[in-house]
């Protein structure tokens, strides 16, 4: 049984440990999950990847991250959700509200600072 969980890898544009990630993910040898490298990096990974030079793992905030490229990656308590309902009751009755007065989860988590 996996204890895979997600971490966030975060970075300079140009830190060496992108290009050692990206080659590591073609190879197969991580779980990328979404990859923005101007900044940042979502991967599955039993323990903190720290194998890539000027690349911080931390534990993700629950929210909504959103790549270069506009993918979309729902996160709550450091899983992949695939709508935004769960990462919502996550974040409990504040945003659950924001989102039924906007009509719309993704301007809510936006104006609730998690979208990242």
């Amino acid at each position: 049984m996996s204890t895979k969980k997600l971490w966030l890898l975060r970075g300079q544009r140009d830190a060496e440990g992108w290009c050692d990630l990206e080659r590591d993910s073609k190879a197969g040898d991580v779980d990328l999950v979404i990859f923005d490298r101007a900044a940042w990096a979502l991967l599955l990974a039993d323990e903190a990847p720290v194998a890539y030079e000027g690349l911080e793992p931390e534990v993700p905030a629950d929210g909504l991250y959103v790549s270069e490229q506009g993918q979309p990656v729902y996160v709550v308590n450091r899983q992949e959700v695939t709508e935004p309902e769960p990462l919502l009751e996550a974040l409990g009755d504040e945003a659950i509200e924001l989102a039924k007065k906007l009509g719309d989860p993704i301007t809510a988590l936006q104006q609730l600072g998690r979208a990242y």
